[in-house]
Parts: structure tokens; C-alpha cells; sequence
């Protein structure tokens, strides 16, 4: 029994990635069981003031790559590699309503396979919004 095991206990994992990757394609959801975190932010004031503290408060937040896509009203930057993530993309959809800037926040696991994030990505949203109220607190 163990000797079976021990030759043919690679089998399982395929299966579990093969079904993982099955399910995507018949959801067609490419980051359907993938682990993320979303929250939704509004700030009051100007937009091109807000976009500033928004960029400073993802460099703050100790993203990298950050960059502002001003055709699709979008943010993106990723986190550094640690021995707790394979790294994670951030993306901030932005929209302004009225007197202020709507921002959704989403934080992914960069690994598509990675199914649980140890509560990595509520981390980062916690750390870009601290650093956004700091922001706004110093702007006021």
C-alpha cells in the first residue's frame, strides 16, 4: 500500500492543479480561485491632486513599479518577493463622482495557482491606506 502510495502520490497534486485550471476555463474567470483582496475608497477634492497622493501613497507604501494608466483610469504597482508571498499586483481603478475620487483597490497574488494568501493582501490594502490618510491629513 505505502509503496503505491509513495509511486503514484504525485497523481494527486496534478489532479488538484488540473482541476483548478478546469474550473477557470469553465468559469471563465482567469482569476477565479486565485487570492485577492478588493475594497472600495472615496476621497474629497481635485482629481489631478488626488492621482498625486494616490502615487506618492502607493511609493510610500513600499510598491514598486507603480504606474498610472490615465486612458483606462487605472494604477498598477506590485510588491517585492518575501518569504511569505510570491509577490502580489496591485491595481486601483479610479473614477471621479461629484466632488470626489471613487477608488477601488484590488491586491492578487502574482502566483495564479496560489489559493490562499496568508493575509497578505488585506496587509497591503491596510498599508496604502494608511499612508493615503496620512496624506490626506498633510494636505488639509
Amino acid at each position: 500500500m505505502m509503496a503505491a502510495l509513495a509511486k503514484f502520490g504525485w497523481i494527486i497534486p496534478i489532479i488538484v492543479i488540473l482541476a483548478m485550471l478546469a474550473y477557470k476555463v469553465w468559469t471563465k474567470k482567469e482569476l477565479a480561485l486565485t487570492s485577492k483582496y478588493q475594497d472600495i475608497l472615496s476621497i474629497s477634492g481635485d482629481l489631478s491632486l488626488n492621482l498625486k497622493i494616490i502615487n506618492e501613497a502607493l511609493q510610500n507604501a513600499r510598491f514598486r513599479k507603480v504606474m498610472l494608466d490615465e486612458f483606462d483610469h487605472r494604477f498598477y504597482a506590485q510588491t517585492r518577493y518575501s518569504m511569505s508571498s510570491f509577490s502580489e499586483n496591485i491595481e486601483l481603478k479610479y473614477q471621479q463622482k461629484g466632488e470626489s475620487t471613487v477608488i477601488s483597490f484590488k491586491s492578487i497574488c502574482a502566483l495564479p495557482t496560489q489559493v490562499y494568501d496568508w493575509g497578505k493582501n488585506k496587509r497591503n490594502f491596510k498599508r496604502f491606506n494608511k499612508e493615503l490618510e496620512r496624506l490626506m491629513k498633510k494636505e488639509n
